[in-house]
């Protein structure tokens, strides 16, 4: 196993990591510089990342939605767990 280089940038929270990975996902491809292709060409119609980078650019208002959707979520299991955590008196 090797070692990673100094050079590497540090690795950051989940929600870091997980933005990092989104970002990359769905940024336009670089084209490299001994080729004048200019990108990534998905050859596989079954390809989950290329579905999904499809899907959300083509659909901005989606990325939108599931992030306001997946914030609810998060803020009703935090109340959840709170209730859970410190019930109420019932009289």
């Amino acid at each position: 196993m090797t070692e990673p280089s100094s050079s590497t940038e540090p690795v950051g929270s989940i929600a870091e990591e997980a933005f990092k990975l989104f970002r990359a996902m769905t940024a336009s491809p670089q084209p490299d510089a001994g080729t004048s292709d200019g990108g990534h060409v998905c050859t596989a119609t079954w390809c989950p990342v290329c579905q999904v980078v499809g899907f959300v650019h083509d659909n901005p208002d989606a990325l939108a939605k599931v992030s306001e959707s997946a914030a609810v979520l998060t803020r009703s299991l935090r109340e959840l767990i709170d209730t859970a955590l410190n019930p109420r008196d019932q009289t």
